[in-house]
């Protein structure tokens, strides 16, 4: 379907689920924006005391205090064979450099001192409780020329290690029980080298961070988060107002369009009429008849009062009710045979309105100009519709118990059964029966006129076999 075929209501729905979408989605986008940025900030004052405290420890030292003795008593009396083993026998030298960084984590593992260290830190410093610390070793190497390193381990080559001696992406963790360790809470990362022969440089990271880590930037976040819902809520707001009151203008102007409409098709009813029969006035052959004449004038007269009804009573259609609708007493058969031959007038030769009424005379009480208004649409609806070379319309009377029965009867197209629950609505024709012209009134104003006058229809239709609209009118005998 394209854009400018959507109807004006749903273009409307759709532009403000798109830009909802779309402000949503930038709001969202910024609420991320000021996670990351607040969590990269994080107890920055925190970390950077930490990373002094911790770096004024292990001066002189590596990992922790007295890690570097361990270090060089393993690492540096194992030198030589190292040496003589990685320029004669490959092999021999990779295997025994795991052996050694095996032996060596073993032991940074079991002397640790870091638990001691960083609680210290924490009560001296006045730091949370709550902190965790993960220590990592992340490489290790040595140099047997003072230029050039040979490793011995580097992150991700732990596969050839005892499974006691964890190891993460990060490097071998030495102690400490952070859970995740990250860019976000790395506190201190350090490489230790001496640019001399038969020396190591070893590279280690630090991490800390608060156990509930992404809940406290969330709190901290709070504000954001309100004043983000806070705004979303009143753009929504303002959408529902704003959609609210051009729904009102929406329906008022349709309002206005429908009452323009009515008046116009109202109108071209009896002006059509007046027009025929002043047009067979003008034909000598059947102006010489003087009964022609009578009968023309009288056609004339009628719609022309039914004009003048219109006026005064258009403005007032829309307001029907039982309470203000003037009625008068009519023979009903009488009036349904004016009725029919009026209409017969405009109609061509393909269109046949059959009459029978009761054998018992009734007069009913009913306003003329909504009763006519009322028939003259439903004969509309049972000629537009029909595609038979004869379009024929059957009007009969009949009393079925306390009521008389108007039954108006037609070889038409007919309905659905759906499109008979909805044919009374406003505006209302179903798709497969949009050929012909018209805004969907005619029906609409039916029902109207039935309500105010406090009577009752049955519709029955089939499709293919044509429909029969049966007016009850509420009836006494006394009304005779």
């Amino acid at each position: 379907m394209r854009f400018f075929h959507i109807t004006p209501l749903l273009r409307h729905k759709i532009i403000s689920l798109l830009s909802l979408t779309i402000l949503l989605i930038v709001q969202a986008k910024l609420i991320y924006n000021t996670y990351e940025l607040k969590n990269k900030q994080y107890r920055l004052d925190e970390k950077s005391v930490i990373d002094q405290q911790y770096k004024i420890a292990i001066r002189n030292d590596k990992l922790f205090p007295g890690g570097g003795v361990i270090i060089d008593s393993l690492v540096l009396q194992r030198m030589g064979t190292l040496e003589e083993l990685y320029y004669t026998s490959p092999k021999q030298f990779d295997r025994y450099r795991r052996l050694t960084c095996q032996k060596l984590f073993t032991l940074l593992r079991q002397t640790s001192t870091m638990d001691s260290l960083f609680a210290t830190i924490k009560q001296e410093q006045h730091l949370p409780n709550d902190l965790s610390y993960l220590l990592t070793l992340n490489a290790l190497s040595v140099t047997f020329d003072g230029m050039s390193y040979v490793t011995l381990y580097q992150r991700n080559d732990a596969e050839h290690f005892e499974s006691t001696i964890p190891d993460i992406p990060q490097g071998i963790v030495i102690d400490g029980t952070l859970p995740n360790v990250n860019n976000e809470n790395l506190t201190t990362s350090l490489t230790i080298s001496t640019a001399t022969a038969r020396t190591y440089q070893i590279t280690f990271s630090l991490y800390v961070d608060h156990k509930y880590r992404q809940g406290q930037v969330f709190k901290q976040m709070v504000p954001t988060l309100m004043l983000s819902l806070s705004s979303i809520i009143f753009v929504l707001l303002i959408y529902y107002f704003t959609y609210r009151n051009w729904l009102r203008q929406k329906k008022l102007a349709e309002m206005k369009s429908d009452f323009l409409n009515s008046i116009t098709h109202e109108f071209n009813t009896p002006l059509t009429a007046i027009l025929v029969a002043n047009k067979s006035l003008q034909n000598k052959t059947i102006a010489a008849d003087g009964k022609n004449i009578a009968s023309l004038t009288a056609v004339i007269q009628r719609q022309t009062d039914r004009l003048q009804a219109l006026i005064n009573q258009a403005l007032d259609i829309t307001s029907m009710s039982k309470e203000n609708l003037e009625k008068t007493e009519y023979d009903l058969n009488k009036l349904l045979q004016e009725i029919i031959d009026d209409y017969t007038l405009k109609t061509s030769a393909q269109v046949a309105i059959l009459f029978k009424p009761s054998k018992l005379p009734a007069s009913v009480s009913l306003n003329y100009f909504l009763v006519t208004t009322m028939l003259y649409n439903i004969f509309d609806n049972a000629i537009k519709y029909n595609d038979a070379d004869i379009k024929e319309i059957k009007v009969k009377t009949m009393t079925k118990g306390p009521h008389i029965v108007i039954s108006i009867r037609d070889n038409g197209i007919g309905m659905s059964r759906k499109m008979t629950t909805h044919i009374f609505e406003k505006f209302y024709r179903g798709k497969e029966n949009q050929r012909a012209g018209g805004l969907g009134l005619g029906l609409f104003y039916v029902r109207q006129s039935l309500e105010a006058h406090g009577w009752t229809l049955n519709l029955d239709s089939k499709e293919g076999e044509g429909s029969e609209f049966c007016i009850f009118i509420p009836y006494t005998t006394n009304q005779a």
